[in-house]
């Protein structure tokens, strides 16, 4: 069985500033031989339907950032299944409200300049374990992940559910399964996240290790400053 790392959201250009050495860290330590973002890679903060900072970036300037952020992370990982979600696929969306059709759009790989090594896809199954955004109706909460699982009726990863990380385990007479959520590695400083200043629960940063069918969280442990404290 395969050492899976997943990587959650990183809502590019907004992900934390840390984020990468704290990444390159987790690789070292746990050498992982598959590798899943679990999507939300790019915000699309400027492609939203909420209303926009008029001092942040445009549609196209935010793009050009994300691309920016992403070049660092393609040379880490150069092989990559990323888990379609609501932020990335904010484009689609926007060009099928408008009436674009499908001929004029280009896909994830094009448009975010991946290499080749990176595909989407709605969801992976990996050893047994399902790897999926979880954006999904009827997953929310700090529950989400067993929700996930439940419905899956099967062990399941996800993400975006920034503000809860960890696994939930829940078992019958004949089968375990786990509902991981890996928490994100956002700047909960950005901009774009100014809707959770007043909020009580705060983003949880880190990422998961799957090995062997065995989940762990890494958490990104922080100082009072705010910064990565270096240590595992």
């Amino acid at each position: 069985m395969s050492r899976v790392l997943a990587i959650p959201d990183l809502q590019y250009p907004f992900a934390h500033k840390d984020h990468m050495d704290f990444l390159q860290a987790v690789k070292e330590e746990h050498k992982p031989q598959r590798v899943v973002n679990m999507g939300d890679e790019c915000d699309m903060a400027a492609l939203s339907d909420y209303d926009h900072d008029p001092d942040g970036f445009s549609a196209g300037h935010e793009l050009e950032a994300a691309i920016r952020c992403l070049e660092g992370l393609y040379k880490l990982f150069p092989k990559v299944q990323v888990c379609v979600s609501n932020h990335t696929s904010r484009p689609y969306r926007r060009a099928f409200k408008f009436g674009i059709p499908a001929a004029f759009i280009r896909s994830y790989k094009e448009f975010l300049n991946a290499p080749k090594g990176w595909e989407w896809a709605d969801n992976f199954e990996i050893d047994g374990v399902i790897y999926e955004h979880g954006d999904a109706p009827g997953i929310s909460g700090s529950m989400g992940a067993l929700k996930a699982a439940l419905k899956n009726m099967q062990s399941t990863c996800i993400g975006h559910l920034h503000s809860y990380a960890g696994i939930q385990w829940s078992a019958n007479a004949k089968h375990l399964i786990f509902g991981f959520n890996t928490g994100c590695l956002i700047d909960k400083d950005a901009y774009a996240f100014k809707y959770g200043k007043n909020l009580k629960d705060k983003p949880i940063l880190g990422a998961g290790i799957i090995d062997d069918g065995i989940p762990v969280f890494i958490p990104m442990l922080l100082n009072s400053r705010g910064r990565w404290t270096g240590r595992l």
